[in-house]
């Protein structure tokens, strides 16, 4: 009896001891995978996951469920480890970050010019996303190793709940055999995947370590950009009369900003972004296509001559074409590379940018094309070759001095734009010319006085941005000659679209091109001249304006990001029905006016996803936005009955097509043709010239005609009456040969004269006939009367007219007078 009472307390001490434990490796599993649990949520199986003792009756089949538990947890720990993989890629991002902490930090980081910190930055910014590309791809590698222990933690709590209880006291052998055997594999399993997962929490907390390095560096070099913004205005050195500095530890800053450069370029070249893929591809098949163009362009004779200002000139120089979009390829698929690329990228750019300039435009600009190019050339000889700070203050100097000269001798050039080309620019010239002589002037003083950093920008932002004016002038012109080349091609010319709307359309694209290198140059020139930064903090600032009430927050930004999605969404779509209203009815495998409604639903359909992806970026959620448009769907569908009512028809108009564009009809008392077809309303171009819009509730709702539903024939009818005495086979002779005579008028259906009877007056005919343009039957007919007229006329027929026979009788002598 003791030795039971024993074995029992034995038992139930083990048992809560293995609860205990359970429940504490359950806890830490919880707040380690915490993070993973919330990214990817759990598997259906988690779900059904037992934390309540097990019945008895539900042992076997718990055991079952655990058994392939454990299977699934054995497979998991066989599979290969990502451990190994994430480790390497973790030391691959930890190597750069931490050369950057030891060669960048303190007082070393403020000596670096502003053009070494924003390559820095963008360093910071590349091993961020590298950070973040690991973390979730960390994440999702080791979620289920989480999942695995946390489910096997609370199979274990179910368990030593169910013995604690006493429901596994005095089952069979063969069944706690079956159980005990099922708790060992249990333990060996969390056993396995606790050091797998010590092993994941080690990495993770190395991660964390770096992440926060990232962080940190990232801060120090955006407080050292900050603190070079705020000395534009502040002297940094002695005056040039006082001191010239040089020599002044110029070698260290040197090999540290090409230490910078080298370490990023390797970087992220090793990277293999999406980004440098996509400019791979781009710059690969812009080759072959430029090469085929220019080919086919010369074929035709297309190509102008240099004089002509013809945009496919460009042609004749496929390959400085494909050198110059290939390079600012480089600037608009990877804005965050290395600075280094990039001013390669525009280096290499020099010699095309000058030879791709129209003949006209060259020609009266002058030198000024080369003085910008050269000047760009110089500065950026200067920022590769000069170490010495002493010695490139002067070099600044100097080429500030060259600059304002050959701008003075500009001023005094004369300049004369071709007419009616470039009016706005005449009207700017000296305006901005003087604008780029004062620049200049204040960068000189500056460089004299001592406050180098501004003298720097001003100089390198009025040489930069002119430089880039001209290449993105110069790509504009190449891509429109190379448009221009596209849309001439046979295939696209014979489209309606291009047919109809060619020159509409290369002037669309002309104006989006000049549009889209315009924001280019502007955000390229605050950038240089140290405002892009502060005017991006301003405007962030500005646009999170906003008011907040409950969970409910409309802020300045997510207003302007509404309306502007809007607008957006609303030019997309009508681009959109344009396109499809211009191709697709011509199509001749389409039935017909499914054209029309292709093009009317993918409006509302673009529409509709506008609409929605504006609230969605301007922080609405998608999900409560249709719950609450579901909900006032039934307000709105007893007060407005009439309006869906007319939508509804608007959408059988769309699928059962009964009418479409250009049709001639007569419906709810409007006679004319149908101009278009809406989801409310419909329309129609009365004959009298009036735009009368009728309900598409209407249309369904009492009957419609259409003359031109499958086809364009309509009959008329013409009635005469000739004088009794007339051989009606005469008339009815004359009456055909004269029906089929008359321009308009079928021969299929063939004409039908009719004798339809004898009237007060004469003998009366009926003339029926067709013809195959109802838009003219008018006409038709009234041809045909004029001739039917005229030939009764000349065959001696007299065509009777109303008259009253009046009879007097003179009354007799039996009768009153």
């Amino acid at each position: 009896m003791g030795k039971a009472c024993m074995q029992t307390l034995v038992r139930v001490v083990t048992s809560s001891a293995r609860l205990l434990a359970a429940t504490i490796w359950l806890l830490a599993l919880t707040i380690a995978g915490l993070p993973a649990a919330i990214a990817a949520p759990l598997q259906p199986a988690a779900r059904g996951t037992l934390t309540a003792p097990i019945a008895v009756q539900d042992i076997l089949k718990q055991a079952d469920e655990d058994q392939q538990l454990v299977d699934f947890s054995r497979q998991l720990l066989a599979a290969p480890s990502p451990f190994n993989r994430l480790r390497g890629a973790l030391d691959a991002i930890a190597e750069p970050v931490n050369a950057k902490l030891l060669t960048t930090q303190g007082a070393a980081l403020r000596e670096l010019p502003i053009m070494r910190l924003e390559s820095l930055d963008r360093h910071w910014e590349f091993d961020a996303r590298r950070y973040a590309r690991w973390e979730a791809e960390s994440r999702a590698a080791f979620a289920p190793y989480e999942e695995s222990a946390m489910q096997l933690a609370q199979r274990r709590l179910a368990w030593s709940a169910a013995r604690s209880a006493g429901v596994l006291d005095g089952l069979p052998p063969v069944m706690s055999t079956r159980v005990d055997a099922v708790l060992a594999q249990i333990d060996e399993c969390e056993a396995a995947l606790g050091a797998a997962l010590a092993a994941q929490f080690e990495l993770t907390q190395r991660a964390s370590t770096i992440k926060a390095r990232i962080r940190s560096g990232k801060n120090d070099v955006a407080a050292a950009i900050d603190d070079i913004d705020r000395r534009l205005l502040k002297i940094d050195v002695p005056p040039l009369w006082q001191d010239l500095s040089i020599g002044a530890g110029a070698q260290g800053a040197v090999q540290r900003g090409l230490e910078i450069e080298t370490r990023f370029a390797r970087d992220y070249n090793a990277a293999g972004t999406g980004n440098q893929q996509a400019l791979r591809v781009v710059q690969i098949l812009l080759l072959p296509l430029i090469l085929a163009l220019a080919l086919r362009s010369r074929r035709h004779g297309e190509t102008a001559d240099a004089g002509t200002g013809n945009n496919t000139g460009a042609l004749r120089r496929p390959i400085s074409v494909w050198l110059l979009l290939a390079m600012l390829a480089v600037l608009v698929f990877e804005p965050d590379a290395p600075l280094l690329v990039q001013e390669f990228a525009l280096v290499l750019a020099l010699v095309p940018v000058l030879r791709l300039l129209p003949g006209d435009t060259a020609a009266w600009l002058g030198m000024r094309p080369a003085i910008a190019v050269g000047l760009y050339a110089i500065d950026r000889l200067g920022v590769a070759l000069v170490a010495d700070v002493g010695i490139y203050r002067l070099f600044t100097l100097v080429l500030n001095l060259l600059a304002l000269g050959l701008t003075l001798w500009m001023l005094r050039r004369p300049w004369s734009p071709p007419i009616g080309r470039f009016k706005a620019l005449k009207s700017a010239r000296r305006p901005l010319e003087w604008s780029v002589l004062l620049i200049l002037a204040v960068a000189a003083i500056c460089n004299v006085a001592g406050n180098i950093s501004l003298a720097e920008t001003l100089t390198s932002g009025v040489i930069e941005s002119g430089y880039m004016a001209l290449l993105l002038y110069a790509s504009v012109t190449a891509c429109q000659g190379l448009l221009r080349v596209v849309l001439s091609q046979s295939r696209l010319a014979g489209r309606s679209l291009v047919h109809r709307q060619g020159p509409a359309l290369q002037a669309a694209l002309d104006r989006l091109l000049m549009l889209a290198a315009l924001i280019g140059w502007l955000l390229y020139s605050l950038h240089r001249f140290r405002l892009l930064r502060p005017l991006h903090s301003a405007g962030s600032s500005v646009l999170a304006l906003g008011i907040e009430v409950g969970e409910v927050s409309i802020h300045l930004g997510d207003v302007l990001v509404f309306v502007f999605s809007t607008w957006l969404a609303m030019w997309i779509a009508q681009a959109v029905r344009r396109l499809l209203r211009e191709e697709l009815p011509g199509h001749s495998r389409l039935p017909r006016g499914v054209g029309n409604s292709i093009a009317s639903l993918s409006y509302y359909g673009v529409l509709l996803l506008g609409i929605l992806f504006a609230l969605s970026a301007a922080g609405f959620k998608v999900s409560q936005l249709m719950f609450i448009f579901g909900a006032l769907g039934v307000g709105i569908g007893f007060g407005l009955q009439n309006v869906v009512n007319n939508f509804v028809s608007g959408v059988v108009l769309m699928f059962e097509r009964p009418i479409q564009p250009g049709d001639m009809i007569d419906a709810a008392g409007v006679s004319g043709t149908v101009r278009e077809i809406s989801l409310r309303a419909t329309t129609i171009r009365t004959f009298e010239g009036a735009d009368s819009v009728v309900p598409n509730g209407l249309l369904l709702s009492g009957n419609l005609t259409n003359w031109t539903m499958y086809d364009r024939s309509r009959r008329f009818e013409i009635t005469i009456n000739v004088a009794y005495g007339t051989d009606p086979s005469q008339v009815t002779a004359i009456l055909n040969a004269t029906t089929s005579a008359t321009a308009g008028v079928a021969a299929d259906p063939a004409p039908v004269v009719l004798l339809t009877g004898a009237g007060d007056n004469g003998i009366n005919f009926s003339v029926r006939a067709w013809t195959t343009d109802v838009g003219r039957w008018m006409h038709v007919r009234g041809d045909l009367l004029e001739k039917i007229l005229a030939a009764l006329q000349a065959a001696g027929i007299e065509i009777p007219y109303q008259q009253l026979n009046i009879h007097l009788r003179k009354p007799t002598g039996d009768q009153p007078a």
